[in-house]
C-alpha cells in the first residue's frame, strides 16, 4: 500500500481550514491515507522564522491576506464567519489533538475539523479546555479523560514534540503536506499535489 500523506496544520489557519475539507478525499482518490498532524504555527514563526507579528498584521501582506481568505475560503465552498485570530489560543485543541489521535485517529479528525468550523463558520473561539473536551465528545471521546490530559505536563511535552519533530521535516506553515521527501505548502498546492500523485512523482 502506497505511504500516507501526512497533514500537517494548526487551528489558526484558515488556509488548514479549506485544506482540511479535501485532502482525505484527495488521498482515496489515489489509493492513500492521510496522517493528520497538529503542530505549534505561533512557536514556529517566533523561534524559527522570526516573525513578531501575524501574517494580516505586516505591511503589504495584511491587505492581501484579508482579501484572499475569504475569497479563497468561497473558492473552497465554505462557510465562513470567524472568530478573532488574536483572542484564540489553540494549545488546548492542539494538545486535545494527540491525545485522541493516540487512542482513534478518525476520532481525532472528526475533532479537529469540528474545531475548525467552530472558529472559522461559527464564530465561536474554542480557548477553553471545557469547550475542547466538548469538541472531543462530539467526536466521540471522554470529555474528562481530555481534560485530566490537558492539564498533564506529558500534553505540553507532547505538543513540542510533534512541532519540533514537523520542523525537523522541513515543515514552516501550515497547511503543508508531506509525501516522502517531498513537501507542498498551501491550499493552493493541493492541485498540484494530485498530478504528482497521479504521474507518481515528477
Amino acid at each position: 500500500m502506497p505511504e500516507p500523506i501526512s497533514f500537517y496544520f494548526d487551528f489558526i489557519s484558515p488556509y488548514g481550514y479549506c485544506a482540511a475539507s479535501r485532502i482525505d478525499a484527495l488521498a482515496a482518490r489515489h489509493g492513500r491515507t492521510v496522517q493528520w498532524r497538529t503542530f505549534n504555527m505561533r512557536s514556529v514563526n517566533a523561534t524559527v522564522l522570526g516573525a513578531d507579528k501575524p501574517l494580516f498584521l505586516l505591511p503589504l501582506k495584511g491587505p492581501y491576506f484579508s482579501q484572499d481568505v475569504p475569497r479563497t475560503v468561497k473558492w473552497f465552498g465554505l462557510p465562513y464567519d470567524p472568530g478573532s485570530v488574536l483572542e484564540f489560543n489553540p494549545l488546548a485543541a492542539l494538545r486535545a489533538f494527540w491525545f485522541l489521535n493516540d487512542q482513534n485517529p478518525q476520532q481525532a479528525k472528526a475533532f479537529a475539523w469540528r474545531v475548525m468550523q467552530a472558529f472559522f463558520a461559527e464564530k465561536t473561539v474554542p480557548n477553553e479546555p471545557a469547550l475542547v473536551a466538548a469538541f472531543a465528545e462530539e467526536a466521540g471521546a471522554d470529555p474528562q479523560a481530555v481534560l485530566a490530559y490537558l492539564d498533564a505536563p506529558e500534553a505540553k511535552a507532547r505538543l513540542k514534540r510533534e512541532t519540533e519533530d514537523a520542523v525537523s521535516k522541513g515543515v514552516w506553515g501550515t497547511p503543508t503536506f508531506r509525501v516522502g521527501d517531498q513537501l507542498f505548502w498551501g491550499c493552493d498546492r493541493l492541485q498540484m499535489l494530485e498530478d504528482w500523485l497521479a504521474r507518481g512523482g515528477w
